[in-house]
This record gives C-alpha cells, structure tokens and sequence, in this order.
C-alpha cells in the first residue's frame, strides 16, 4: 500500500500587523490608471452629447432644406406663369402699354443742327409696305458711299471761292 505523505504545516498568515506595506510605485500605478480610466469616460460622455446636439442641428437643417425647395418649385411655377404672353399682356395693359401696330408707331427724329435744346420732333409713321424691296449690291452701296468723299475732297480752288464770298459779306 502506499503511503501517503504528510507534509509539514503550512506556515499561517501573518497577523495584520505585521504585513509588509505596498511600494508606493504600485500605488502610483494605481492612481495613474484610475485617473486615465475617468478622463476617457469624460471624453466618452462629451462625444456622446455633441453627436447628439449635431443629429439635432442635422435634423433641422433637412427641414429647412425640404421648406426651402418647395418654396423653390413654387417660385419656378411662378415664374413660369408669369413669363406666358397672356400674363405678359395682362401686366402690359395694367401699366397703360397697348398693342403695338403700324398706326400707333411715334418715330423720334433728333434735331441735326447744334445743341438748341429743344426736345427731338415727334412723327407718326406712315407705315407702307414696299411693294418689291430688291436687294442691293454691294456695288451699288460702294458708289453710294464714295460720292459724299469725293465732295468733301476738293480742290483749293473750290475752297478758296467759298472763302472770298465770306469776306464780301464782312466788308459791308
């Protein structure tokens, strides 16, 4: 049979007082850990309540942004109404315009002699369609604007008679 053995007694915990005390580099450690371990939840608690204030300011930025294109769509409707000729001449009469034909048509003719401050005469065209309009040749504007140069290109001879009948009319 076998034996078994017995050890020894184990010695027995000592007594409170007699303990030896903990280094002060573990409780060091300790306070250390603790206080990283409070900031992070600090730092948790802070992003948690910003996420939270940004879903809210999030949220009412999509309601703005639907109010705001329906505003939108009704402005371009708006705008779509009152760009119709009916509208337009709706507003037209409104502010005393009328319709536009031959006989109501006013041609203002400035005055071409100097500055006399009088207000340009005011025609009623007399509107009448050409019979046949045929169109120029570019030969024909040519010579038409070539005469009016060969006018004002005369000779000293033609200035000079222009000049003398200016001095007669000083002498008397």
């Amino acid at each position: 049979m076998n034996r078994k053995k017995i050890s020894p007694k184990k010695p027995t915990v000592k007594k409170r007082a007699e303990r030896e005390p903990i280094p002060l580099r573990y409780c060091l450690l300790t306070m250390a850990c603790g206080f990283i371990l409070v900031v992070g939840f600090f730092f948790a608690a802070r992003q948690h309540f910003s996420s939270i204030d940004y879903g809210i300011k999030n949220s009412r930025l999509k309601k703005q942004i639907e109010e705001l294109e329906t505003d939108k769509r009704q402005l371009i409707l708006a705008k779509e109404i009152a760009l119709t000729p009916s509208e337009i001449k709706k507003a037209a009469t409104k502010l005393g315009l009328t319709a536009m034909t031959a006989s109501n048509i006013e041609v203002f003719r400035p005055v071409l002699t100097g500055d006399t401050g009088e207000k340009p005469k005011v025609e009623k065209a007399d509107y009448t369609k050409p019979k046949t309009a045929a169109p120029l040749k570019t030969d024909d504007v040519k010579l038409e604007v070539k005469k009016p140069e060969k006018e004002t290109k005369k000779t000293p001879e033609a200035k000079i008679e222009k000049e003398k009948p200016a001095a007669k009319t000083t002498k008397k």
